[in-house]
């Protein structure tokens, strides 16, 4: 059994917390960090459950995080994985291209048709 003081406290908190909501005074406690479940990920990256399980696994989206029986991926994890394979490309040239190439660097001018 609580001691009055105790109850009495615990009463008085709620009631400051109250006043505290009505005056508009009352601070929204600051959000946990963001997890993602698979289902989640394959969305956002258009890859299927699988893919995003494999990725996990190699350690793309660094270490994943148990809730329950469930695995998720933090935001800093998706933040990493966006992070390593984004940014600029190197396009590779096409079959066609290789071709007008290989035959310019040969006779020394573009093949007929071209």
């Amino acid at each position: 059994m609580k001691s009055k003081e105790t109850v009495c406290a615990a009463l008085a908190q709620a009631l400051m917390d109250y006043l505290d909501l009505m005056s508009g005074e009352w601070k929204e406690p600051a959000p946990g960090p963001r997890l993602y479940a698979y289902s989640e990920l394959a969305e956002l990256l258009g890859k299927s459950k699988d893919t995003i399980r494999q990725w996990v696994c190699a350690g793309e989206f660094g270490e994943p995080v148990k809730v329950g029986n469930s695995t998720r991926v933090t935001q800093a994890g998706l933040d990493k994985f966006i992070r390593d394979h984004s940014g600029p490309t190197e396009k590779m040239p096409s079959r066609v291209r290789k071709r007008v190439l290989r035959a310019e660097v040969k006779t020394g001018k573009l093949p007929l048709g071209i």
